[in-house]
């Protein structure tokens, strides 16, 4: 009996899509705290850790739409990008919370 790769496939893509909507949300955070903290300096921090969070559902919104149309291969990338940015935008994060709430 051999395994069923299309459900695979299907799991796999579903959860790059929720890779994309999660990277939206939490992007829309980081500019929400810019905003109130007044678009000082310190607003580039947030900013910044937005941008990467868009790249990343583009990027994952895309890996899943692939995934769907049977484009297998180059997950790789991905996954490494994905670690990455999650890695960043978590210490970007960390010193935001350290720094106190915006006055």
């Amino acid at each position: 009996m051999t395994p069923d790769t299309g459900m695979a496939r299907e799991r796999t893509a579903l959860s790059w899509r929720r890779t994309a909507v999660a990277s939206m949300a939490t992007a829309a955070l980081f500019v929400n705290h810019a905003v109130v903290s007044g678009w000082r300096h310190s607003a580039a921090a947030p900013l910044v850790a937005a941008l990467m969070l868009i790249v990343l559902a583009t990027m994952s919104f895309q890996r899943s739409r692939a995934l769907h149309h049977g484009e297998l291969g180059r997950s790789r990338i991905e996954v490494t990008l994905t670690a990455t940015v999650v890695v960043l935008v978590c210490a970007v994060a960390l010193l935001i919370g350290l720094s106190g709430p915006p006055r």
